[in-house]
């Protein structure tokens, strides 16, 4: 399970409404992981900048409880602003990770933005899914800019695609790790059952074995034998609708 800490470094007030997240990349090297930012925060000055959550691929931080004002976007207190209305995530280690590790660090950010998005029922979508781009002119978030489209749009729908995603397999991040095990369990299954053979055979119609979507036939009867102590299991007798079915689909 991921590590989670939860403490409270700044109150600045509440949020004025709670409209939506924003998803920052922070900058940092792998030294900065949400312990690091913990302890760094702690004596810096709020003002010049501190999210919500700071977020690996090992852990989750969060640093001013959600549904108070944090300072992430750079663009003052209005009714518009992203300071008094959204919630921020900064995506860990930007500028050291390596492309598989920075983007474990966005999917477990993903789960947490998802979580969050069900407890204040938010919609996902352009509105709610925003870049701090679009609040001040800035290169945030620069890696997942250039991983995901270069275009406030594109790099919008593939967070809103992820987002979406772990929501349809859980509730809370812990259900979500869970449901993604499971997905990646029934995977490999299915890629197993995938590779197995099987010999099959129907009433008129001989004994063919399937193996990865592939019909292939058995034209000697004394390979019978050899095939089933091969492959472990004997023939098995099905309808001649499902043999023809099979054969026509594994014959293409």
């Amino acid at each position: 399970m991921v590590k989670k800490i939860n403490v409270s470094l700044m109150n600045a007030g509440s949020l004025w409404s709670i409209k939506g997240v924003v998803i920052h990349n922070d900058a940092g090297s792998t030294l900065g992981t949400p312990e690091w930012y913990v302890n760094w925060l702690r004596g810096r000055d709020k003002s010049l900048g501190i999210a919500h959550y700071y977020i690996t691929r090992d852990a989750i931080a969060r640093v001013v409880d959600t549904d108070k004002i944090a300072y992430h976007t750079g663009d003052g207190f209005t009714s518009t602003s992203g300071n008094a209305n959204y919630i921020g995530y900064e995506v860990c280690q930007s500028m050291g990770a390596s492309d598989k590790d920075f983007l474990a660090n966005e999917e477990m950010t993903f789960m947490q933005v998802a979580e969050d998005m069900l407890f204040y029922n938010l919609p996902v979508n352009r509105e709610t899914v925003r870049l701090h781009r679009e609040f001040v002119p800035t290169s945030c978030p620069h890696r997942s800019w250039d991983l995901h489209g270069q275009s406030v749009n594109a790099v919008k729908d593939y967070f809103i695609s992820r987002i979406k995603h772990y929501q349809s397999i859980g509730k809370t991040v812990d259900e979500m790790i869970a449901g993604s095990s499971k997905n990646l369990e029934n995977t490999n299954i299915t890629k197993e059952t995938d590779d197995m053979a099987i010999l099959i055979s129907a009433e008129k119609r001989g004994i063919a074995m399937v193996q990865g979507g592939r019909f292939l036939p058995v034209l000697d009867i004394k390979d019978v034998g050899k095939l089933e102590e091969r492959i472990g299991s004997k023939v098995v007798q099905i309808s001649q609708r499902t043999f023809d079915e099979w054969q026509k689909r594994g014959s293409k």
